[in-house]
Order: C-alpha cells, then sequence, then structure tokens
C-alpha cells in the first residue's frame, strides 16, 4: 500500500480552492489539476509498506494528536516547485499556525523514524497542491499569487493510502485522529 499522513479538509475549503483552480484554467493555465476529493495537505510521505504496519502508525498518530490542540491555518496565494520558471507543481501556500502545523509534523515524522520507518528528510513547506505539470508559458497571475482562499481549523490528522482507480489518483482515509 501506497501510504501518507496528512491533513484532509472541510468541504467549504475545497469548494475555494475548485473555484481557484477554475479561475486559473480561465487564465489559460493548462495542467493535470487535482481533484477536489483529493484536496489536502501531506505531512508525512511514508511510501510503499506492507499492511501489517498499520498498527504501528496508527499508534504514532494517535500519540501525536494526544500532544497537539487543534489550530487554525489560512490557505491563499500561489507558488510551484521549483520555480514559476520551471514548475512541476503548481500550489497554494499555507498560513497561520505555522508553528503549531510544524511542531506536529516534526512530532509525527520522529515518532515514525523511531519505530523504525525510513522517510524523507527533506524541510517541510506546507502547501495544497493545484495541479502537476502545469503550463504558465505567457500568462500574467497577477493578483492570483496573493489571493486569499479562507481559513480553516485543524482538528485532526489522517492516515491516506494512495492507489489509482480506472486510471485515476484515489486518496482512501483509512484511519483518523483527532487532536486534543
Amino acid at each position: 500500500m501506497r501510504l501518507f499522513v496528512g491533513i484532509d479538509l472541510p468541504d467549504e475549503i475545497k469548494q475555494s480552492i475548485l473555484k481557484f483552480q477554475a479561475e486559473l484554467k480561465q487564465l489559460g493555465v493548462r495542467g493535470f489539476w487535482k481533484a477536489p476529493d483529493n484536496f489536502h495537505m501531506t505531512l508525512e510521505f511514508l511510501g510503499e509498506l506492507d499492511s501489517k504496519t498499520l498498527p504501528l502508525i496508527r499508534e504514532c498518530l494517535s500519540s501525536a494528536g494526544q500532544d497537539h490542540s487543534s489550530f487554525a491555518l489560512t490557505l491563499g496565494g500561489l507558488g510551484a516547485f521549483p520555480s514559476f520558471k520551471r514548475p512541476h507543481t503548481l500550489w497554494t501556500a499555507v498560513g497561520g499556525s505555522i508553528r503549531e502545523l510544524n511542531q506536529l509534523q516534526n512530532e509525527i515524522h520522529t515518532l515514525l523514524t523511531q519505530k523504525g520507518f525510513s522517510l524523507e528528510n527533506r524541510q517541510f513547506k506546507p502547501h495544497i497542491t493545484l495541479a502537476s505539470r502545469p503550463d504558465l508559458r505567457e500568462i500574467e497571475l497577477g493578483d492570483h499569487k496573493t489571493r486569499k482562499l479562507g481559513e480553516f481549523r485543524v482538528e485532526g490528522i489522517t492516515l491516506f493510502a494512495s492507489s489509482v482507480i480506472r486510471g485515476k489518483r484515489t486518496y482512501t482515509a483509512l484511519s483518523h485522529k483527532k487532536l486534543q
């Protein structure tokens, strides 16, 4: 199973992101657009793992959830990895209680590492992916780079499975742990 830990988004935020995508499409931005059902924020990518690891992962998430209270985040603006000149991924930024978000992500990373999971060690950059392989040539993004999309409370963390069903990437929530 291909697994990752993330934050699911409320439906009203997903709708706001969907409208933002539509505006970008109207400007002529092309790419492989994320479906609203797949909007999320990845905290930790685990990769391909045997289903036997699920109880251990759930234990780590339960422990992390007990140590953190809910907090508010904002979404807005536009960014690209690695850059707007050579975009591979188009995303919207995450703001608000970043300190709390970083502490939660760091604790999840630490707990999973201590249990023997092999994880990436690159710096956490919170974002919500809008599109993969976007074509931004000759498009003036203007105010879209600073557009505010909304605010929401992070109430929990979710273990997701990523699979391809009928040619479409699908994320399925396997378990959810509420924050204190």
